[in-house]
């Protein structure tokens, strides 16, 4: 069968179509290739941050620089008494405050009992002055009165002993200075602790330590957080070791409402046995991450590497620290540090999403 003129008209245009669409791919090949290669180019942009020798760092070019208002200020040297650095938490008081209702109520049931046996004690002698006074009273209700005066008396004197047994459980579990606090119903310290303007901290310390350095003054802030380190004021010695911390305990008061229960804290205290040299780092130069403080430090003209500081003691003009890391004169960003950790971040999810 052969073929009509229709089906070779559609065959023809066909062929004309192909070699058109041939032609058209082999000559914009070369127009095609730059744009794809400038494509890959733009997706494919160096980070200004990294990591070098296991430290963070950024790098910002100096008009970069110039234009994000990073400043940097050279470190000062200082000298402080040397110190130890303690450890302890913020102490939850419930238990002591159910100890407290059970002392109050024992206290309160013993003043009810010393109240009636005194009412059976005056009736008792009523009565035998009336059996006395030519038997005004029977002998019956002598005895009466006399075996209630005994029993009201022995009630008393165990609701008595329950106060005492409740007040040596407080004495014993948070010594003897928090349990005067906890057996006044009254106590103004007290209230400021169940208001929550003060909290109770544990703290232990090295043994062997003096007195001295014990009572002395220092101020206790958060291992993590950004809390401002409050002074602390000794109260006793805690009768309990602190389980995770081992030395001796002691009880403190720290006044504010920004502490929570349970979480730990550090101080550093001046042992009185000589000086500690370190460097100032300004307060403007930290920033905070993943609950710890942090200085970037110019490392090159256009390079800034991140370094860890202690937060635990604050003198006039910034933070003591005495790690070792960071020198005299070192130049610690004092403006634009948050900028260099946000820039830092950037590239860590960059890098978390292309893996």
């Amino acid at each position: 069968m052969r073929p009509n003129a229709t089906q070779i008209l559609i065959a023809a245009m066909a062929l004309v179509i192909a070699a058109l669409s041939w032609a058209l791919v082999f000559f914009a090949r070369d127009e095609i290739r730059p744009a794809a290669g400038s494509r890959q180019a733009s997706i494919e942009t160096p980070s200004g941050a990294g990591s070098e020798g296991g430290r963070a760092v950024v790098r910002v070019s100096v008009q970069s620089q110039k234009a994000s208002g990073i400043a940097t200020r050279p470190l000062a040297a200082a000298e402080t008494a040397d110190v130890t650095e303690v450890y302890g938490t913020v102490v939850n008081i419930q238990p002591l405050l159910e100890a407290r209702g059970r002392y109050l109520a024992a206290a309160a049931e013993a003043g009810a009992r010393r109240a009636t046996a005194a009412a059976a004690e005056a009736e008792y002698r009523r009565t035998q002055a009336l059996y006395r006074d030519e038997r005004n009273a029977s002998e019956q209700a002598l005895r009466n009165a006399e075996a209630r005066y005994r029993a009201e008396t022995a009630q008393a004197a165990a609701a008595q002993a329950n106060v005492e047994a409740q007040y040596d459980t407080l004495r014993t579990a948070w010594g003897p200075t928090i349990a005067g606090w906890a057996s006044r119903p009254e106590s103004a310290v007290l209230q400021r602790l169940l208001r929550r303007e003060a909290h109770l901290v544990q703290l232990a310390f090295p043994y062997g330590l003096p007195r001295t350095v014990v009572r002395s003054q220092f101020s206790v802030a958060p291992v993590i957080g950004a809390a401002k380190p409050r002074p602390a004021r000794f109260v006793s010695d805690a009768p309990q070791v602190e389980g995770a911390l081992p030395g001796q305990t002691f009880f403190y008061l720290v006044d504010g409402a920004d502490l929570r229960v349970g979480s730990r804290v550090a101080a550093r205290v001046g042992t009185g046995s000589g000086k500690r040299r370190g460097v100032i780092v300004p307060s403007e130069a930290v920033v905070w991450h993943a609950g710890k403080p942090w200085v970037y430090v110019r490392a090159d003209d256009d390079i800034f590497a991140r370094y860890s500081i202690s937060a635990s003691r604050e003198l006039a003009g910034g933070w003591f620290d005495a790690g070792g890391e960071l020198k005299e004169g070192d130049e610690v960003v004092v403006s634009g540090a948050q900028l260099l950790l946000s820039e830092e971040l950037k590239f860590q999810i960059r890098n978390e999403n292309e893996d």
